[in-house]
């Protein structure tokens, strides 16, 4: 079996990691669905693959089985078995298209379509989005409850199931805390719906966390977004700032393709924020021999570190961090954290002087000049100049073992 998937070019491993009973299965029963696939909605060898590769459990069934699914779909699309649009549909169906029988995949998402569904593009939907994982009385008691959450009438309910039909396999509280934080962070319910129908996974993920805090004000204080612009495009919300976001933005200031962070949506390169690390590369990278040099800079090791730093060790708030955008793009263990140590010595030292009120300096001063406004007393400089070289010593030994982490 293992022989045979590999050479219809098949990736065996992935077939045996998603669905393992295929692979115990008789040669011949599988090759018979793969032959009733191709014969019933003239799949190419091609696309019988891709199709095994996504939905790896309908060969654990017979072809009768599997093809009496393509007939439900068939006949609730109102689509021929062999047009390209049903083969379409069928690829980008839910992978738990073919768990269900195809009695119960036809009652399921006809009762959603009837009961809580207007427009013709639903039942496709209901099918890329796997409204039929959920039973129907299951159905019923979420759309009552959601109901009495966000105190939508029958209508509401109707609009906001038909754009997003995935609303129905969450659970309603989940829905609604998320709806009403991310409009508690200044999206009108308007913006909130559009958003969460472009990208649905926004509904299951938990709003109240530092993360979404960050990645907010990453998005609107240091790139000059407004939530109108993150409304229309939120994808934004679903990629991290360390490890996505931030990186991007921080090579092209680098490079000086940008002037400063947030000219970045006037630059006409913002567009490049979010596609994928291939299309990125080829767009602004070094020779193809060092591609990965594109994300090699400080800002990628330390992003996370100092906003842990500006956020746990200074105990800024995110408004403070906010007015202070300079100090996100601040070295962290050659401005930042010696100046910090420094001043907070002073602060000891002296009642009357309060850190808090030059965080300016921290990020804006040169060393020269920093030395001249805080380092009158000797003593008070030599602590500094040894305070730097430790740090910058921890980030050597930090960037080591990053680096042999990697190889």
């Amino acid at each position: 079996m293992y022989s045979w998937l590999i050479l219809k070019g098949v990736n065996a491993a992935r077939v045996q990691q998603k669905a393992p009973r295929v692979l115990t299965r008789e040669l011949r029963a599988v090759q018979s669905t793969f032959e009733a696939l191709q014969q019933a909605a003239s799949f190419s060898d091609a696309q019988a693959c891709t199709l095994l590769h996504k939905h790896s459990v309908a060969f654990e069934y017979g072809p009768e089985r599997v093809v009496g699914t393509l007939q439900a779909v068939s006949s609730m699309l109102g689509m021929p078995m062999t047009s390209d649009r049903f083969r379409e549909v069928i690829l980008a169906a839910n992978d738990r298209l073919f768990s269900r029988s195809p009695v119960t995949l036809h009652q399921r998402v006809t009762f959603f379509c009837q009961m809580y569904a207007t427009g013709t593009h639903v039942a496709r939907t209901a099918f890329t989005r796997g409204v039929f994982v959920t039973p129907e009385p299951v159905m019923q008691t979420r759309a009552a409850k959601l109901q009495e959450l966000l105190g939508w009438d029958s209508e509401q309910l109707k609009q906001k199931l038909s754009a997003e039909p995935n609303i129905l396999n969450l659970e309603p509280f989940t829905v609604a805390r998320n709806a009403h934080e991310i409009q508690g962070a200044g999206f009108s319910q308007t913006q909130v719906w559009a958003m969460c129908t472009q990208q649905p996974t926004l509904l299951g993920r938990k709003w109240t966390s530092d993360t979404s805090v960050e990645k907010l004000q990453f998005l609107t204080c240091l790139l000059g977004l407004t939530l109108a612009d993150i409304a229309a495009r939120p994808k934004l919300l679903m990629h991290s700032v360390g490890g996505f976001l931030g990186p991007r933005v921080w090579f092209l200031y680098q490079t000086g393709a940008i002037e400063a962070p947030n000219t970045v949506m006037a630059s006409g390169l913002f567009g490049y924020i979010l596609s994928s690390k291939l299309s990125f590369s080829k767009r602004f990278s070094a020779p193809s021999a060092f591609s990965s040099m594109v994300f090699d800079s400080p800002f990628i090791d330390h992003w996370e570190q100092r906003w842990e730093f500006l956020r746990q060790h200074m105990r800024l708030s995110v408004e403070t961090i906010a007015a202070h955008q300079d100090l996100l793009l601040t070295s962290l263990p050659d401005k930042l954290a010696p100046r910090w140590q420094l001043l907070s010595i002073v602060a000891k030292e002296q009642a009357a002087f309060k850190v808090e009120d030059h965080l300016t300096a921290l990020a804006t001063l040169s060393d020269q000049d920093f030395a001249q406004a805080f380092m009158a007393d000797g003593e008070l400089h030599e602590m500094w100049h040894l305070t730097r070289l430790l740090f910058s010593a921890v980030s050597v030994l930090l960037q080591d073992n990053i680096h042999m982490t990697q190889v």
